[in-house]
């Protein structure tokens, strides 16, 4: 069978312009209305499409609102997992964090943060989402370190830097309510505070302890 590699393309151009439709539809329900009103009929409505076509990219209703998140924190993982085994984790955290808050997705995450503050049932639906991002950075650096790598140590960073990524993007939003998230003035701020909060992070976290002393 011969394939027509443009086609093919062309058609995987098509779905990712479709996804990102149903992403940006999502992101806008809940920053007008908060999450109650997120059903797949608005969504569908929004982003010009069949209730149908949606289902045929997300299992559930809030998966749209999270899987361009999701796919950023999933290739930031792998880039650094990917940095060199001998580079510092603090090293190879800053190497990777600016290609993590240049991401447009990014300006999604405020537009949520902003919503959660009305919305009770927001702010729940985002701290589950905080938790498996918090798991995927859990993975990474096991995958990073390998086999001898402390638990205890690994569970602290991970849920620490999730908690900065968190709580660094609240904070920004809670100083410029008004502002578009895209502003360069915006994003500069969230740089800032995140990469301050990471090196008073690792202040304390010294990287001796991530491996487990066989020893003892």
């Amino acid at each position: 069978m011969n394939l027509d590699l443009p086609s093919l393309g062309l058609r995987a151009a098509k779905k990712e312009r479709t996804r990102q439709a149903l992403g940006e539809a999502a992101v806008a329900i809940v920053a007008t209305e908060g999450i109650d009103a997120l059903t797949a009929e608005r969504i569908a409505a929004e982003a010009g499409v069949s209730r149908r076509t949606l289902f045929n990219y997300f299992a559930r209703v809030e998966d749209v609102l999270t899987a361009s998140i999701e796919q950023v924190t999933e290739d930031t993982v792998a880039a650094f997992v990917a940095r060199p085994p001998s580079e510092p984790l603090r090293d190879s955290i800053v190497a990777v964090l600016g290609g993590l808050l240049d991401d447009p997705v990014f300006a999604q995450a405020f537009v949520l943060e902003r919503a959660a503050e009305a919305s009770p049932a927001t702010r729940r639906f985002l701290r589950e989402f905080s938790d498996s991002q918090i798991d995927a950075f859990e993975a990474g650096l096991r995958d990073r370190l390998g086999p001898d790598a402390d638990p205890v140590y690994v569970a602290s960073l991970a849920a620490s830097a999730g908690a900065i990524l968190t709580r660094m993007t609240r904070l920004v939003v809670a100083e410029t309510p008004d502002a578009d998230p895209s502003d360069a003035s915006v994003t500069r701020r969230h740089h800032d505070a995140t990469r301050r909060a990471f090196d008073l992070l690792f202040a304390g976290f010294d990287e001796a302890g991530a491996l487990t002393d066989k020893d003892n």
